[in-house]
């Protein structure tokens, strides 16, 4: 293996501890909410041979914030038995490290879900979910918090689909394309999803000089976004391409009924 292949900054060596559960907390900002069932399976099958060691954050009061290991944290917390949980411990310098520290847990052993990436990244300084978030605020939406039960036409989950999106099409486009959905369709939680985004923010880039964003929410909120997408979803199946493309194709025709100038086009896809 050649010295290029191999990170020799790995930083200084962690702390090996037993730590006293009284002091170990939860950063609710980015940590995933806790499954109840996970946490009930690891108590029915509570042995220090299988529990390994908590990966935790000293903090400057001597307490510490878990980055990895919330369940069998839980766990613990909850046996009659326990009071003490041996730990890695290592000192950050900033909470976004922590933040970052999570991520790479996380990325690397286990599936997080892309809102549970967005409020980690978010909190980790990264530049791709700060320019998600700016975008939203500027349309008055957001991205759904970590474990809700609550979602809401503002809100949304498409990452992934907003980063594409943002990629293709720019800022702009998509802050119109959020504020357009949330405008047209105010009590559907499920406006802003990631087709739906992708495809108007295709528009508003294509159409810069014609496309009226109050018109377009106008027409939008006149129809289902359910029969669109159904409507959408039968052009896809005549005409082939991707279902942003098919949306934009049906939004095309809803906006440009009763126009005798300033028609918009789909555009190319970038």
């Amino acid at each position: 293996m050649r010295v290029n292949d191999v990170n020799m900054n790995i930083g200084l060596e962690p702390e090996l501890a037993w730590v006293n559960l009284a002091h170990i907390r939860v950063d609710t900002s980015y940590q995933r909410p806790v499954k109840p069932k996970r946490v009930a399976q690891i108590l029915r099958e509570f042995d220090w041979k299988r529990f390994g060691t908590l990966m935790l954050v000293r903090h400057a009061d001597d307490d510490f914030t878990v980055y990895d290991g919330q369940h069998r944290f839980e766990a613990a917390s909850k046996h009659p038995a326990v009071s003490e949980v041996p730990a890695v411990i290592v000192t950050l310098e900033q909470a976004y490290e922590e933040a970052q520290s999570f991520l790479g847990v996380n990325t690397n052993r286990s599936a997080i879900t892309t809102v549970e990436k967005f409020w980690a990244g978010l909190e980790a300084g990264d530049e791709a979910m700060g320019r998600i978030c700016a975008v939203l605020e500027d349309a008055g939406c957001e991205v759904v918090p970590v474990g809700t039960k609550s979602p809401a036409p503002n809100r949304t989950s498409s990452i992934s689909a907003l980063e594409r999106a943002l990629k293709s099409y720019g800022d702009e486009a998509v802050t119109k394309a959020c504020r357009t959905l949330r405008t047209a369709w105010s009590k559907d939680n499920g406006a802003l999803n990631g087709t739906m985004i992708q495809a108007l923010a295709r528009l508003y880039r294509n159409n810069k000089k014609f496309i009226d964003e109050s018109r377009m929410a106008t027409k939008l909120k006149s129809k289902d976004r359910k029969i669109l997408t159904g409507d959408a979803e039968a052009l896809r199946k005549m005409g082939g391409g991707d279902a942003p493309l098919a949306v934009a194709k049906a939004m095309v025709e809803i906006y440009n009924k009763g126009l005798q100038k300033d028609l918009i086009a789909l555009g190319e896809k970038r």
